[in-house]
């Protein structure tokens, strides 16, 4: 229901001066050969301090990179998002029909009043925050605990995302997943699973 942060990525690569792949692989990207800290905070197991920083460090070392903590900090807590008003259109139109709706978000809590400030976050059945769980997406936990917090089975359940390794996730735990391109076509895809709705 919020604009992607793959958006928001050019910022860091930018700042980083990196390329924005390289910057997408080191922070949002699959489960790295690596031990990330950006995972680490996402699971509530690491604050975004001088440690994280000097682990982010030592990673962005690799790629002749300087990691800047306060830049980092202030694009996570201090982030201006915006609604996405066709995904809102689509919780809506799924709630008027009785089907349950979860919100399912690898995030920290420094970004958490950011997701209040863009999203209703009342109009979802279940939220499900990985710095809440201890674990992320594409843990398969994390998409089992969202099909029990909607007392469904994980093959009632359409899971949308915009990284393709959390869609396969949500695929190895059982759902259907919908890879995110545009706005409407996304919506389109999803009531489909939903018929006679739409």
């Amino acid at each position: 229901m919020a604009k992607s942060p793959l958006g928001r990525i050019e910022m860091l690569a930018t700042q980083f001066k990196a390329d924005k792949e390289t910057i997408i692989q080191l922070i949002l990207g699959e489960n790295a050969d690596f031990d990330n800290p950006w995972f680490e905070a996402e699971c509530g197991r690491q604050p975004l301090d001088e440690t994280f920083a000097e682990k982010m460090q030592m990673i962005f070392n690799q790629h002749d990179l300087l990691f800047n903590l306060e830049f980092f900090r202030s694009w996570v807590a201090d982030a201006v998002n915006e609604p996405d008003l066709i995904m809102e259109e689509l919780v809506l139109e799924l709630k008027e029909s009785e089907i349950k709706v979860a919100l399912l978000t690898n995030s920290v809590p420094e970004f958490w009043p950011v997701i209040e400030k863009t999203i209703d976050t009342g109009l979802f059945d279940c939220i499900i925050d990985s710095s809440v769980v201890g674990f992320r997406k594409p843990d398969k936990r994390i998409y089992e605990l969202a099909s029990t917090g909607l007392d469904v089975q994980p093959s009632s359940c359409v899971m949308i995302d915009d990284l393709a390794h959390n869609i396969d996730g949500a695929q190895k735990a059982g759902m259907q997943g919908v890879l995110f391109t545009t706005s409407e076509k996304t919506k389109l895809t999803v009531l489909k699973y939903f018929r006679p709705l739409g």
